[in-house]
């Protein structure tokens, strides 16, 4: 029964991938980053039409997420993101780049200040990651000022800790174009 069910998987992605639909439902490390990656490449040499990043994740590594991020402006094939479910941290950042931006009526989306994968290490490793931090800090708070019209207010919530929106919300402050049901 199990082969079964794992062909039934493989159909099923296959038939979407077919379709110009990827999903983002995982956490971004490296993994899951080079199998986004490889997909929209892949899509996108096929041919240029459309394709939808849906995304459901918590986030994860902003370097994983800012080279989904880099792909996204890179290909020619106009990319539409939607949110079912959450799109945390990073996530949150992958869904703006999106040429049309959509989330479903019980999503939410949250932003906050990056940890650096510092964690509770020694002084001098928080020390010596200081400028790459704050340099990655300065590159997540423009494509937030760049691509929302979050306010001065919204941005020091993600400074200081989190900012979680529902969807009209996020369509209010930019985050989305439209929400869907």
């Amino acid at each position: 029964m199990k082969q079964k069910n794992n062909s039934i998987k493989i159909e099923a992605d296959q038939i979407l991938l077919q379709s110009r639909e990827i999903f983002l439902t995982e956490v971004i490390d490296e993994k899951a980053s080079a199998r986004i990656i490889k997909e929209l490449l892949a899509l996108d040499k096929l041919n240029h039409k459309s394709i939808t990043l849906w995304i459901n994740s918590p986030g994860g590594t902003v370097h994983g997420g800012l080279a989904i991020v880099d792909i996204i402006k890179k290909i020619s094939s106009p990319i539409t993101t939607i949110i079912i479910g959450k799109a945390c941290s990073i996530a949150g950042i992958i869904s703006l780049v999106g040429k049309k931006r959509l989330m479903t009526a019980n999503s939410v989306w949250m932003a906050h200040d990056m940890s650096g994968g510092v964690g509770s290490d020694y002084t001098s490793k928080v020390l010596s990651r200081t400028k790459f931090l704050k340099q990655y800090r300065e590159l997540l708070l423009q494509i937030l000022i760049n691509k929302t019209k979050l306010t001065k207010l919204d941005l020091t919530k993600v400074l200081n800790g989190e900012l979680w929106l529902f969807p009209e919300e996020c369509k209010i402050k930019g985050i989305v174009d439209k929400i869907i049901s």
